[in-house]
This record gives C-alpha cells, structure tokens and sequence, in this order.
C-alpha cells in the first residue's frame, strides 16, 4: 500500500503536469492565431469541415493546424475532469484542496 506523502507526490506531479499540458494548449492557440488557422475547419463546429476527424488527404496546412488545436483543447478537458476526480478522492471532505477545486469550477461556469 503507498504511502500518503507518496499518493500526495503523484497527485502533484499529475497536476503539474496538467498546468503544462494546458500552457502548451494555450501557446498552440496563439499559434492557430498567428497563422490565421482559426478558420481551417470551417464554420462546423464541433465537426471539422463537416467530420469528426478530417480525411488525411484532402487535410491542409491551416486544417491541420486547427483540428489539432481542437483536438488537444479536447484532451486538456479531458485531463482537468481527471485532476478533480483524483482530488476529490485523495482528500477527506472539508479539505482545502476539494474547496478549492469546488470554487474554481464555479468560477469556470462563467466563464
């Protein structure tokens, strides 16, 4: 059986890792900005040019550029539910960590 520190070590490391992955998520906006790619899937959102994964032939630069934006902002999602999951089972009620997690999801509601 591990080891609380350790439990705790991994959680960090875990969320760490979470900053990062939505940091690069959001340096690859910048990116898709930049370049003008904003529009490489057209107007059919969630759909990319009216697919869920475009066809690998007729994908362009700016598609390519796009879908993949989505594609990690998908995953980033993805990885924040996991981190709250994680937090509200490492922690008893009442702690510190679960309140925080409680208020930022408030806070991402308005956004």
């Amino acid at each position: 059986m591990e080891s609380s520190t350790k439990k705790t070590g991994r959680l960090a490391a875990f969320a760490w890792a979470v900053v990062g992955f939505n940091l690069a998520v959001i340096l690859w906006g910048a990116y898709v900005r930049a370049t003008g790619s904003g529009a490489g899937c057209g107007s059919h959102w969630p759909l990319c040019n009216g697919e869920v994964v475009p066809q690998a032939a007729a994908v362009g630069g700016k598609t390519l550029i796009e879908f993949a934006h989505r594609a990690t902002s998908g995953l980033a999602f993805l990885l924040v539910v996991a981190l709250v999951i994680r937090v509200f089972r490492a922690f008893p009620k009442g702690h510190a960590a679960r309140s925080s997690m409680s208020r930022s999801s408030r806070c991402s509601r308005w956004a």
